[in-house]
């Protein structure tokens, strides 16, 4: 589903991706972890081209991000067609990013409507079982201040199904949620999981990314360190970074 190949990125003299390679199979959940300022985020943002990437190569579901190859040559693809691809990929933030003037309903009819050109009755209708599969049917008509974080969260990850993503990218979802607060999205990402969604997930909750994810990724310094099965990694580190990481944080 996502293959990344060499893939480098640079913010004027800051290199910050450096060289990343990486292959997430369909239906796979994998989980980055690593320290602050080590790529991670930017990585998501360069798989749906919210980032441009400035070498290698970022395929998704057997597509190049961003560009179209002809020859040796890649060209860039035009605003409409990088939009029409992004709507197939969904993207959840740490902060939730929700219209404020809308409600919870509004929020998650908004993109299938205006993007995808959908009747507002259909959209609707997902929207409802959409709610319903995130524990908060009985928000349909409320607005983000009247919700706690968590149920914030959890209508930004509504919000995101609602386009019917292939793929679904979560950048540290609960690191702005109060701790009791946390259980209830990453229930709702263990149900996705459980269905089936490929997901790569950032995160800091390493109970998570052991239960649930396929595979364990370790960033540091814009390169994937280490990676391997979530248990294995995180009881035997085989890299020093690694292992050093893990103390401050297990």
């Amino acid at each position: 589903m996502v293959k990344a190949e060499a893939v480098h990125k640079s913010y004027g003299r800051l290199e910050v991706l450096r060289g990343i390679y990486l292959e997430v199979s369909p239906k796979e959940v994998t989980c980055v972890i690593g320290p602050s300022g080590s790529g991670k985020s930017t990585f998501l943002r360069c798989i749906n081209h919210l980032e441009k990437i400035d070498a290698g190569r970022l395929w998704v579901d057997g597509e190049l991000v961003g560009y179209r190859q002809r020859g040796d040559k890649l060209y860039e693809l035009p605003d409409r067609e990088v939009c029409r691809k992004r709507s197939e990929i969904g993207m959840v933030f740490q902060r939730f990013n929700l219209f404020p003037h809308m409600t919870a309903l509004d929020n998650i009819v908004e993109a299938p409507v205006h993007v995808r050109r959908e009747s507002r009755g259909a959209a609707e209708a997902r929207a409802r079982k959409l709610l319903d599969r995130v524990g908060l049917v009985d928000k349909t008509n409320s607005y983000p201040n009247q919700l706690s974080g968590g149920q914030q969260q959890r209508v930004a990850i509504a919000r995101a199904l609602a386009m019917q993503p292939k793929l679904m990218l979560f950048d540290e979802p609960t690191s702005a949620l109060d701790p009791e607060l946390v259980g209830e999205v990453l229930d709702v990402m263990r149900g996705l999981a459980e269905d089936g969604m490929t997901m790569i997930v950032v995160t800091h909750e390493m109970g998570f990314a052991r239960e649930v994810g396929d595979t364990l990724v370790f960033m540091d310094y814009g390169v994937i360190v280490e990676s391997g099965k979530p248990r294995d990694v995180l009881a035997n580190p085989k890299h020093e970074r690694t292992r050093a990481f893990l103390s401050k944080v297990l």
